[in-house]
């Protein structure tokens, strides 16, 4: 376990380290003079760009270049936002919090609602339930995520008037909408994994042997048959929460909500290079960090796989 531990944290590290150096070079990537392109067609004088260029600290070599830079990262600075002269490490910090909120929220609702639809599904397996539930699914899934939040909020907050079309905050009201937006389609990928998962092991031999014992049907599901079925879950839980941050940007700017997507979107439109470095490497580090963790609570569920 200690050695799998270690290797795993080793390819973050790499994982990580190659990621700082994309991230590095995609202000080196703009075509043309850098500088130009952030000052855009504003007349500007050699001064101006001899005052930018030092301030991005691009007179120097590459490698010197890459070198502050990843020093400065390992210690939380990650530079100062062109748009509005701020740190964009406290840029960031003060976005993630409404981010994460919506994230979470949008996970437990697509694990409850697709959880417990593929559960009931796979319970009654070739009924008419297990039938509606898979075409329910597949719809979810089909359905683009805007006209999602579209019919939402013509039907919450148009029609009902239940829920605020703009959501700016964290409360339960304001969460909803942009939650459940980002979270159905989600929901419909857990439903039918749930559903294959626990189909699998329904059918294996120990389920059949505790049946066969006389166990409860309650405690057969819940004690033998949800534990194991729950492995390729925790698996799918990690890579949507990272996707689910990804997918928070049509989400934050839809309800115009703040968040690190919607800083990411308004960063590329005012060519505020370092705010777009700093997004990038924290959602990566971000996306390696739940990966990580994924795989360990992998191995903690199915122990055969410290072995490998």
């Amino acid at each position: 376990m200690l050695n799998y531990l270690i290797r795993r944290i080793f390819t973050s590290i790499l994982v990580l380290f190659g990621v700082s150096i994309l991230v590095f070079s995609v202000i080196h990537l703009v075509p043309g003079d850098v500088t130009m392109a952030i000052l855009g067609r504003q007349k500007v004088n050699e001064a101006k760009v001899a005052e930018l260029r030092e301030q991005l600290g691009l007179n120097d070599p590459l490698y010197v270049q890459y070198g502050r830079y990843l020093g400065k990262a390992l210690r939380g600075d990650l530079g100062v936002s062109i748009r509005n002269n701020q740190s964009v490490s406290k840029s960031i910090a003060d976005q993630m919090p409404s981010t994460f909120a919506l994230a979470i929220s949008a996970l437990v609702l697509a694990l409850s609602i697709g959880g417990i639809l593929g559960l009931i599904a796979a319970l009654n397996h070739g009924t008419w339930f297990d039938t509606f539930v898979m075409g329910l699914s597949v719809s979810g899934l089909s359905i683009p995520t805007f006209w999602m939040g579209l019919l939402l909020i013509l039907f919450f907050s148009v029609r009902l008037g239940m829920f605020p079309s703009i959501s700016n905050g964290s409360s339960p009201a304001q969460l909803f909408l942009p939650a459940l937006t980002l979270g159905l389609p989600e929901a419909a990928v857990a439903a039918r994994m749930v559903r294959a998962s626990m189909l699998d092991v329904l059918n294996k031999e120990y389920i059949v042997t505790a049946r066969a014992k006389g166990l409860p049907q309650r405690l057969v599901i819940f004690k033998h048959a949800l534990r194991n079925a729950m492995i390729p879950v925790v698996t799918f839980v990690g890579l949507q929460m990272a996707y689910l941050l990804g997918g928070a940007t049509i989400v934050e700017t839809m309800f115009a909500r703040q968040g690190i997507g919607r800083l990411a979107v308004q960063s590329i439109f005012s060519r505020d290079y370092p705010m777009v470095q700093g997004v990038v490497l924290v959602t990566a580090a971000i996306y390696v960090l739940i990966n990580t963790l994924t795989d360990i609570t992998y191995v903690w569920l199915n122990p055969k796989i410290r072995l490998q």
